[in-house]
């Protein structure tokens, strides 16, 4: 009887310890089709919202991120690849593009492998690398994708890594009662079904983001609403919508004029001015560089403006000051846009390389001053 536990427990290790692809992924979701063939069409790049999911874009799905395309077209060009294909924005233009996938028709989707590689010794040792799509049809016939990532390892008992599998669908856009980009006489506007709701004035157009759409004339992009009106002057370079990790119902664009870069909102409201060199999410705050100096912002306004050297995260300050350096002196700035300048602190040790955990500077209270936006044009001694 001990021998007989004794051989389940390891069946059992060998089976958790080579799950790779051989884990049990949920496929209830997926809809039972007599034929993948129908899988071909046409579809919207930008998934269909889902509650507590963060939603990828197609093309990120197969490795695609930095891809420019609303659309995009599937069909089987035989029983084991499937053809992409797609109009790819390059320099204000249409570059017609396509991808093949190869993969292996299952009962209810077509799962393709972007890598599948695995080595394990059970218990002792496991390697896993393994990118899969699975395509079909969910129950309201859009297209559902389930993408499973695993990029784990283990030695004896201490693993690492990540493993997962997200959802993501697309809706048809034969199917789509939404808004749809449309051409004639070689311009662009937009239609709902048979009905024009913006008239083709533009010179090119980006397909609706919620209630907001991208449109471009003589090589420069503005926003406008689903009634035609102007959001924003038609000046910029270029327009992005920010992708962000939730479903705000506030919604953030990146602006770009004569190589600046700042933010918008859904109302076409300048919320970060387009003055920046770079914009980037450090996981804290966003932050803002213009030549060298540092600052940070979030999405609706700017927080510390760019006139520091150098400046930390506040997260590594015990007491929520972020630590900036400006023409060799030390200051503290907090989250509400306020400079303090510092003096030792009286309670911070060092011996050797090992600290007492108390900041090494205090914030001079009396010196509080609100950092002002004007200063980033200045030079602030």
């Amino acid at each position: 009887m001990k021998r007989k536990k004794f051989f389940i427990l390891i069946a059992s290790v060998f089976f958790i310890y080579s799950c790779g692809t051989y884990r049990i992924n949920k496929t209830s979701d997926f809809k039972k089709t007599s034929n993948l063939d129908s899988l071909n069409g046409n579809y919207f790049s930008k998934p269909f919202p889902l509650k507590n999911n963060y939603n990828k874009d197609f093309f990120s799905l197969i490795n695609k991120s930095n891809t420019q395309s609303d659309f995009f077209n599937l069909e089987f060009i035989d029983k084991n690849n499937l053809k992409i294909s797609y109009d790819e924005i390059v320099e204000n233009k249409f570059v017609s593009k396509e991808i093949i996938l190869n993969g292996k028709r299952k009962k209810k989707f077509f799962e393709v492998y972007f890598s599948k590689k695995q080595f394990f010794i059970p218990i002792l040792y496991g390697n896993f690398d393994i990118n899969r799509l699975r395509i079909g049809f969910d129950k309201t016939d859009k297209i559902l994708i389930r993408n499973f990532s695993d990029g784990s390892g283990n030695i004896l008992f201490i693993g690492g890594g990540f493993s997962g599998e997200s959802k993501s669908l697309f809706e048809s856009v034969e199917k789509s009662s939404t808004i749809i980009p449309f051409s004639k006489d070689g311009k662009w506007g937009f239609k709902k079904r048979n009905d024009t709701i913006i008239k083709p004035i533009y010179d090119f157009v980006r397909a609706f983001d919620e209630n907001m759409v991208r449109v471009c004339k003589n090589n420069k992009w503005g926003l406008v609403d689903i009634k035609g009106n102007y959001l924003t002057e038609i000046i910029y370079d270029n327009i992005n919508p920010i992708k962000t990790y939730n479903n705000d119902s506030l919604k953030y664009s990146f602006v770009y004029l004569n190589k600046k870069k700042g933010i918008i909102n859904s109302t076409g409201k300048i919320t970060v001015p387009v003055i920046y060199d770079e914009i980037r999410d450090n996981g804290e705050f966003i932050e803002i560089k213009k030549g060298t100096k540092i600052g940070y912002c979030t999405y609706e306004n700017v927080i510390i403006p760019s006139i520091y050297d150098k400046l930390t995260y506040y997260i590594f300050h015990q007491y929520n000051y972020a630590e900036a350096e400006r023409s060799n002196m030390i200051y503290y700035v907090d989250k509400e846009g306020y400079e303090y300048q510092t003096k030792p602190n009286p309670l911070y040790s060092k011996i050797g390389f090992l600290e007492n955990g108390q900041p090494k500077y205090i914030p001079d209270l009396e010196s509080k001053r609100k950092i002002g936006l004007e200063e980033q044009f200045q030079n602030i001694n």
